[in-house]
């Protein structure tokens, strides 16, 4: 392939749909948009510096934060991160010149906004603003007779975002998704491509070669997910079966790659027998993605968003936890790590500056942003860290080549602020460099910028993330194995739910009622799998887990794929009595190898490997060539989770 060809189809795959393109030019018509429509208020109502800083970090928070599905939902959230944000401004303007009362204040606030992802999107938005609204009032120190002043320029902001994201730029997720499933085709043909070449003639070219083929293969298993995100599983009406069949032909999709690949991997590819194997695999495959266009056309010209409204609580969150049961809770437990973090990033970010402390107390913060686990926060933090260091030489090197220069440095800057929008999805360590390049060449624009004031932002971002990986590592802390246990046992739960509601429906129809949640419930725990698989699949990991998570992530692929399978057969029939036995037999299964947290399930003894063998030949004669298979692809999938734990660990003898 052509470096062209190579260089369009990383872009792809990095980017799918440009999703992230879209969103980019988005934040940044929003930032010109605050910034002009505050410099012509500026002719009548002369506003402060600080004004046009609040205005254009809200303006970011809002073009990012905000994902509700419709207009009326974004608005109202609008609304509230509004009034949160002028709330956290107004309170430590109350407090004074007191740092004892403002650092009592801020901890209260990353307290209640880390314990608001628990009610969902929309509150987890408006923390967020509060958040960084009242770190900027802690930085700015805003006199009392500015805040009318501070409540216009979150007005303006609140309503400049809202009018690029809903009336300039809108979303159309049906045009979008049709973008990322065209960029998903596109991979899966390379990946085709890749698999059937696997047969260079030297070990290391084929070592290489097989690297490549297995890093496209990951992006292909990203944009399946991507792609499964966008579709509204709870659409009704003429486009729910065409939306069901879409998500059907996507998992195909998936199984013939994790076949094909599974196939190439072996030592086959050298016998004649191998190679035709692999080109059955890779024919099923060309067959998933003429089947996936063919239902991608089915679909409605337009639907609404991801399913489910943003601003409503977290499924099946309850406001309080249960007695007894409030340390396990856990985003409680992230919002006393979080706290504590932010603590001691206040006391040792003010012993190196009693100015720029608030960074310290920014990066504590964010490191436990969308984050669960001790692993995902080190990863968080050390990305942050790294990313603050690299950020730094280059924007110490742009800052002083451009010198000041006006024109050249708002390029930069604009540049700067899209890169961090763009790498969000695709990169930490990457959005963090181009974060402090933007902050280097501002403070070279207004005429502040030295060498020894981005060391200090250096030291005090180092100081948050090792304050934020103390407190996960140290109090309360949650394992990653543990994490992954837990994300596994709940898949099983979920799955084994779905496959009662499917056999019961067979004694009592009035059950069908049940199938769909039991379903949808399925499609949240394996989110939540692949959620707490994500500390393994970084770079500080050093790949030491990197083949077992592959392999846990697989089985759970593939349980989705026959859970999605057996909904879609069943859904507008009753099974049959055969069918009914083994749907309960594998539902006993999936609670039977339930484990403790982080610990493998035990190996399947002589009794019941005959048992698994006669259950075998029953699932054999089912005559439904779907249930069959999807009955098949569990049992097979539970036999492999007695080898080795969700991680990849091997199972106890």
């Amino acid at each position: 392939m052509d470096l062209p060809a190579t260089l369009k189809l990383y872009l792809v795959s990095l980017d799918p749909g440009g999703v992230g393109l879209r969103m980019g030019l988005r934040v940044m018509l929003t930032l010109l948009g605050v910034c002009l429509v505050l410099l012509v208020l500026d002719h009548w109502i002369p506003l402060h510096a600080p004004s046009y800083v609040l205005g254009m970090i809200t303006a970011l928070q809002g073009a990012i934060q905000i994902r509700d599905r419709t207009r009326a939902e974004r608005a109202l959230t609008r609304l509230y991160a509004a009034l949160g944000g002028f709330a956290a401004i107004a309170g430590i303007v109350a407090a004074g010149a007191s740092l004892l009362h403002i650092d009592a204040l801020l901890l209260v606030i990353v307290f209640l906004a880390t314990c608001a992802r628990r009610f969902g999107p929309r509150w987890q938005a408006v923390g967020m603003f509060a958040f960084m609204c009242g770190v900027v009032g802690s930085f700015l120190k805003a006199p009392e007779a500015q805040l009318p002043q501070i409540a216009l320029v979150l007005g303006v902001s609140a309503v400049v975002a809202h009018v690029v994201q809903d009336y300039l730029m809108p979303n159309r997720p049906a045009r979008a998704f049709r973008r990322v499933v065209a960029a998903t085709s596109d991979i899966s043909r390379q990946l085709r491509h890749m698999i059937g070449m696997h047969q260079a003639p030297q070990a290391r070219q084929r070592d290489i070669h097989w690297r490549e083929t297995l890093r496209l293969a990951g992006r292909l298993r990203g944009d399946i997910r991507m792609c499964l995100d966008y579709l509204p599983l709870g659409l009704e009406g003429p486009g729910s079966k065409a939306s069901r069949a879409v998500t059907l032909r996507l998992l195909d999709l998936q199984l013939a790659m994790e076949s094909a690949l599974d196939c190439a991997s072996n030592e086959v590819p050298r016998r004649p027998e191998g190679r035709a194997a692999i080109a059955r695999h890779l024919q099923t495959m060309q067959e998933a993605e003429t089947g996936l266009a063919a239902a991608v056309a089915g679909l409605p010209a337009s639907f609404p968003g991801a399913p489910g409204p943003a601003g409503a609580g977290a499924a099946g969150a309850k406001p309080w936890p249960r007695r007894g049961q409030w340390l396990k809770e856990p985003i409680l437990r992230i919002a006393i790590q979080a706290t504590l973090a932010c603590a001691i990033a206040m006391v040792g970010g003010r012993l190196i500056s009693s100015d720029r402390w608030f960074w310290a107390v920014l990066a504590a913060f964010l490191v436990f942003m969308n984050t669960q686990t001790m692993g995902a926060v080190t990863v968080r933090g050390l990305d942050r860290a790294l990313g603050t260091l690299a950020g730094i030489l280059v924007g110490i090197g742009l800052a002083t080549l451009v010198g000041g220069d006006l024109y050249l440095t708002v390029l930069l800057v604009a540049l700067s602020v899209f890169g961090v929008v763009y790498l969000a999805r695709i990169s930490q360590l990457g959005m963090n460099v181009c974060i402090n390049v933007a902050i280097a060449l501002i403070y070279g624009l207004v005429g502040i910028f030295t060498p020894a004031l981005l060391v200090l932002r250096l030291e005090e971002t180092a100081i948050g993330a090792a304050a934020g990986i103390l407190c996960a590592l140290a109090v309360l802390p949650l394992g990653t194995h543990r994490a992954v246990a837990q994300a596994s046992n709940r898949l099983r739960d979920a799955l084994g739910e779905l496959l009662e509601a499917l056999a019961g429906v067979a004694s009592d129809t009035t059950g069908r009622s049940s199938v769909p949640a039991a379903a949808r419930a399925v499609d949240l725990a394996f989110a939540a799998v692949l959620n707490a698989c994500e500390p393994f699949r970084s770079m500080w990991n050093f790949a030491l887990s990197q083949a077992g998570t592959d392999e846990g992530l697989r089985r759970s692929n593939l349980q989705l794929h026959a859970a999605h399978l057996l909904e879609h057969a069943l859904r507008h029939r009753a099974p049959t009595p055969a069918e009914a036995r083994q749907l309960r037999a594998i539902a006993a299964r999936l609670l039977a190898v339930q484990a403790p947290d982080g610990v493998a399930p035990p190996r399947a003894s002589a009794d019941a490997a005959g048992r698994r063998s006669a259950e075998r030949q029953a699932i054999a004669s089912i005559p439904d060539a779907a249930v069959r298979r999807a009955l098949q692809i569990l049992s097979e999938s539970l036999e492999d989770d007695g080898k080795k734990d969700p991680a990849g660990r091997p199972a106890p003898r």
